[in-house]
């Protein structure tokens, strides 16, 4: 039987793919165009030509065969000329073809659920499709992830997470994420200043995508997740951190001081409505940082009875890890 990976060329997407070939899984990928699928075809990837955001769905081909649909795909950092709500519809009208097809388990990666969830359209489309999955005959995995390692200490402004990463999300050719990153991408490294979402206080349980993936892969392996038709697991990382001892963490490993500049959620709301109506895909991005300023995820133990905690990155080793890596960045398709 076929594992069938939607978003297979992100970030996510590609470690799980990996995961589940070192698992000795057959796996199928879908891809919009023939050149991002050549990395996952060398590494023995079916790929499968696709666009999520083609009215007329997937067909029926894509699905022949396959037994658990893993979802990654999102809009969070769409690509230039992307529509993100033509992709999130496409997610959810994919989700039912496989049904409809036969699959029998679907895992999707989602996010937690807050106070702040009507004001962020990309957590109104996952909660959406996670109540869809609710009203299919099909078993689902929702897995909850608080921030990622790899996004969010970029986005605060370092480009050390996006080393070695030729397939990350924070990389992606999206023209509103490059004019902000001009201006933000190595202020921790070059000027130790650290932009922060909300308060420097706030708590996170940080996990890096590969331990994501391991999850998601064990979403997919193991016979039974919990015994429950519909299940939602939330995955924290190994180890939970304030935004002050990711400062913290960062300085001692550059022997710098680095320093936090904060702003308050309201900040975020505010842009966010202004830009709605006139620039889609900024005003997501601001919705997005009013979720980060907004909530915290201290959740312990790390790894959502998935992945062993003492297996899991932690924060030390993650940075530590990409400081050995050349600053040269991968160029992401």
């Amino acid at each position: 039987m076929v594992d069938l990976v939607l978003g297979a060329n992100g970030q996510l997407g590609w470690y799980v793919c990996e995961g589940l070939l070192d698992a000795g899984r057959q796996v199928r990928g879908l891809v919009r165009t023939s050149p991002r699928g050549q990395d996952l075809a060398r590494r023995g990837v079916e790929t499968v030509l696709g666009d999520l955001t083609a009215p007329t769905g997937l067909g029926p081909r894509v699905f022949d065969g396959v037994d658990t649909l893993v979802v990654t795909a999102n809009a969070v950092v769409p690509r230039s000329g992307d529509d993100p709500d033509a992709l999130d519809a496409g997610v959810g009208r994919a989700v039912e073809e496989a049904v409809a097809a036969g699959v029998r388990r679907v895992v999707i990666a989602s996010v937690p659920v807050t106070p702040v969830d009507r004001q962020v359209p990309f957590v109104q489309s996952r909660r959406a499709l996670e109540e869809r999955l609710r009203g299919l005959d099909v078993e689902t995995v929702a897995l909850r992830m608080p921030p990622y390692l790899e996004c969010w200490l970029a986005l605060v402004g370092s480009s050390i997470p996006l080393r070695g990463e030729p397939h990350a999300t924070i990389g992606r050719p999206s023209s509103f994420l490059r004019t902000f990153r001009a201006g933000t991408a190595t202020l921790v490294e070059r000027r130790g200043l650290m932009l922060v979402p909300g308060s420097p206080a706030h708590r996170n349980a940080f996990v890096s995508v590969r331990d994501v993936a391991r999850a998601m892969v064990e979403a997919v392996r193991r016979d039974a997740v919990t015994g429950l038709p519909h299940a939602e697991i939330e995955v924290a990382g190994p180890e939970v951190l304030t935004w002050q001892e990711v400062a913290d963490v960062f300085g001692r490993l550059l022997g710098r001081r680095v320093r936090i500049l904060s702003t308050p959620p309201r900040v975020y709301a505010a842009m966010a409505g202004v830009l709605g109506p006139v620039a889609t895909v900024p005003a997501r991005t601001m919705a997005l940082n009013l979720l980060i300023a907004s909530t915290e995820t201290p959740w312990s133990p790390g790894g959502g009875g998935l992945v062993d905690p003492a297996t899991m990155t932690t924060l030390d080793q993650f940075l530590t890890a990409k400081l050995a890596l050349p600053e040269e960045l991968p160029t992401v398709a």
